[in-house]
């Protein structure tokens, strides 16, 4: 699909292998389902004080999109933002979490309940979104388990 097209891989990968982000993987059936990578360094946080764990790249395989004509799983994003989030939890930040987005995925951080900060002139013109530590504990709870 175009909308994924413009992923650089080989440059995601040397940054996997320089151990500069961690990769977080969904596999279902024997087949790769989505994919996100973390920094490893953690970012200021923009709506708080503290830390955020910053998402460099998030994606579910397009024949899972809601955009697909018949997804074959669905919430494979959620469930890596929901990874993010306990990551962040585990590691002190409280759930703080950050990601750009690119134009199409907007709709799907926003039912999230993630907070559009603005856009962010010094990388590439991207809507920057990030989810507070109370929006962080809330979502968990919804979803039924704690932080």
């Amino acid at each position: 699909m175009i909308e994924h097209a413009h992923w650089n891989w080989r440059n995601k990968l040397d940054r996997v292998a320089a151990g500069r982000l961690r990769l977080v993987a969904v596999e279902c059936e024997g087949d790769m389902q989505g994919v996100m990578a973390v920094d490893r360094v953690p970012r200021p946080a923009s709506l708080s004080a503290g830390s955020a764990v910053y998402i460099d790249y998030v994606e579910a395989v397009p024949w899972n999109l809601r955009s697909a004509s018949a997804p074959r799983f669905m919430g494979i994003g959620t469930a890596l933002l929901v990874a993010a989030i306990r990551l962040s939890c585990d590691e002190g930040h409280e759930g703080r979490i950050g990601l750009h987005s690119l134009p199409q995925a907007e709709p799907f951080y926003l039912r999230c309940g993630l907070t559009r900060v603005g856009v962010d002139h010094a990388y590439y013109e991207l809507p920057y979104y990030e989810c507070t530590a109370q929006r962080a504990a809330e979502w968990l709870q919804e979803l039924g388990g704690a932080s």
